[in-house]
């Protein structure tokens, strides 16, 4: 019996010896995978799947949840950095860190549907 099992073990490594490149492809794929089935599984079992709303069929719950409060166009990706976008920049930076030094961290309402901006 061991003298069959190291064959087959000495097989396996020939096989395998023959074929690095194939096996590393084969086992990368197997890790991915894995890895890839454990991500959503979890994604799934945490709940967060039923929140997120960059799934497909939610574009109208998507455009109600827009701020609203802010009528200024967001940041374009593209484009120059002058002395006029950086201060609008700085002044959105301002605005939010007055809404954050208003909240109180240990409080109760720290989770509330106005401290999230769900109103």
């Amino acid at each position: 019996m061991k003298k069959f099992l190291i064959k087959i073990w000495q097989g396996i490594k020939g096989i395998v010896s023959k074929h690095q490149f194939t096996f590393l492809i084969l086992v990368t794929l197997i890790v991915a995978g894995i890895s890839v089935t454990i991500s959503i599984m979890a994604y799934v079992m945490s709940g967060a799947i039923n929140i997120d709303l960059s799934r497909p069929g939610y574009e109208s719950v998507r455009e109600d949840t827009a701020d609203e409060a802010d009528d200024r166009p967001p940041f374009s990706p593209a484009g120059i950095i002058d002395g006029e976008v950086q201060q609008d920049f700085i002044d959105r930076l301002d605005a939010y860190k007055i809404q954050m030094s208003q909240m109180n961290d240990f409080g109760g309402d720290s989770l509330s549907n106005k401290s999230l901006n769900l109103e």
